[in-house]
């Protein structure tokens, strides 16, 4: 199955559901099923989503480390500088 795989199905079911009179249990039975596909979706997609987020809290807190010591870099420099001027 492709990524889109379980919303072309959920889309492929409601086309079939609308050939079939309303209140049904054919078509009942199709809106049923595409709904099970259109959760299963946008699960997946909220899978990819939650992914992401981790990726980028991961980057963050490499940034953040790297300003860290970027910091102390800086604060070593700027007292070994306080002290050859004296």
């Amino acid at each position: 199955m492709t990524d889109s795989a379980p919303g072309q199905k959920a889309c492929e079911l409601l086309a079939q559901a609308s050939r079939h009179p309303v209140a049904s249990p054919q078509r009942n039975a199709l809106v049923a099923e595409a709904a099970v596909w259109a959760q299963l979706e946008h699960a997946a997609t909220m899978d990819k989503h939650a992914a992401v987020v981790v990726d980028i809290e991961s980057a963050l807190a490499s940034l953040a480390d790297s300003v860290q010591k970027l910091r102390s870099e800086v604060g070593g420099l700027t007292e070994r500088m306080k002290l050859s001027r004296k």
